[in-house]
């Protein structure tokens, strides 16, 4: 959607895997359909009863132990459903009318060679078939037959098909690459221009089938595409074009001069030199500042929780964060060191609390000082949110 978004014309689509499924929806231009399935889709959907407990709220290691299961017991799960799946959304005669062309890649077990198909290899009788032999990773799913031989999934050969696309003739290439697990090629032509996208913020596993995460991945793929672009600004959070340079204008010296302000009037020798580490200075030089910038105004939404996958505006994003930090509560400061000694449990640490003791405690430069080298980040976090402040809140 992001490059129908952006009028970005398509001419050859190349996919391995779930990649395949999805090209067959691009190339039959069915967009909606494909949002649709993957918005509604559900361990039900994909697995059969005897395959998988469809009762129960599956964490990850469940997961995996009973696909393991499966594989030694049967093969692998069955795939069966995707199959029904792609049936019911393929629609044969867009595919085949369409002037895109469409290639896939998956890999014979039996022969131990990858296959690779085009458009003009396939047709209505064998499409879901190759489509289905890319889709099935294995061991996962059991490899899928086709005239009495293995196939699996293309991930095996070649997780990102751009040589593909460049044998079909294709001179400008986007690829989307999760970095899933899978072999990746070197380029036949590196004369051809390559645009990478891939995921910033975490993606489940491609075998949790789930449509909350699915909606929420789709929206962060979106995201990432259109950043890929320069449409949209951010690294793990998004913003409206503009709105990050129109906060660092708005704030950044601000935010600088509160910085200045802790360590000019400090008297610990230790908080001096830490002031002259990479990332305090960083933060002030003038050609690295607004980068180092940003990523504290990130780091805040990241720390306060805030969802990756919207779209912000600024001005209500600050207001957010200083909405989000009001409803912290307060915490002893020295618990949360004392569990700094048990590295086991340092991920168990709230750092929205240590955001609020310094964010409390800004004008009580004793109390804070011995912690800004244990929470350096935090304490950044703090001063940018003390510098939004300004009309927004009485907090």
């Amino acid at each position: 959607t992001a490059l129908k978004r952006m009028k970005k014309n398509i001419d050859i689509v190349t996919g391995t895997s779930i990649g395949a499924i999805n090209g067959v929806f691009i190339v039959q231009n069915d967009l909606r359909h494909a949002l649709k399935l993957w918005k509604k889709i559900s361990f039900s959907v994909i697995y059969n009863e005897n395959d998988f407990p469809l009762d129960k709220d599956l964490k990850l290691p469940e997961i995996y132990m009973t696909h393991l299961k499966n594989f030694i017991n049967e093969g692998g799960t069955d795939p069966s459903k995707l199959s029904n799946i792609f049936e019911e959304y393929f629609k044969p005669k867009k595919f085949f009318t369409s002037k895109m062309d469409f290639g896939l890649v998956t890999y014979n077990l039996t022969k131990n060679k990858p296959i690779l198909k085009t458009k003009k290899d396939l047709n209505q009788d064998n499409i879901k078939d190759y489509v289905i032999a890319s889709a099935s990773c294995y061991p996962a799913f059991k490899p899928h037959v086709i005239n009495d031989e293995l196939y699996i999934d293309g991930g095996y050969y070649d997780n990102i098909p751009i040589n593909l696309a460049i044998k079909m003739g294709a001179d400008e290439v986007v690829a989307v690459d999760l970095r899933a697990i899978g072999f990746k090629k070197r380029l036949i032509d590196k004369g051809v221009s390559v645009t990478y996208i891939a995921p910033r913020n975490y993606i489940p596993s491609f075998l949790i089938f789930d449509s909350i995460s699915a909606r929420h991945t789709i929206k962060l793929g979106y995201n990432d595409a259109m950043k890929t672009f320069g449409k949209l600004d951010g690294d793990k959070l998004t913003f409206k074009k503009g709105q990050l340079v129109k906060n660092y204008e708005k704030y950044g010296e601000i935010f600088k001069q509160n910085l200045h302000f802790i360590f000019d009037n400090t008297k610990n020798e230790v908080l001096k030199k830490l002031f002259e580490t990479d990332i305090f200075q960083n933060i002030l030089n003038q050609k690295t500042s607004y980068n180092n910038f940003n990523y504290i105004v990130e780091k805040a939404g990241l720390i306060l929780n805030f969802d990756e996958s919207i779209i912000y505006r600024i001005n209500s994003y600050n207001r957010g964060l200083l909405k989000s930090l009001s409803e912290v509560e307060q915490i002893d400061i020295n618990k949360i060191v004392g569990k700094l000694k048990d590295k086991k449990i340092d991920n168990l640490i709230d750092h929205r609390q240590i955001v609020k003791f310094f964010y409390d405690n800004l004008q009580n430069q004793n109390k804070i000082t011995k912690y800004i080298p244990l929470f350096t980040d935090d304490f950044l976090v703090a001063i940018y949110i003390y510098t939004v402040k300004g009309k927004h809140s009485n907090y």
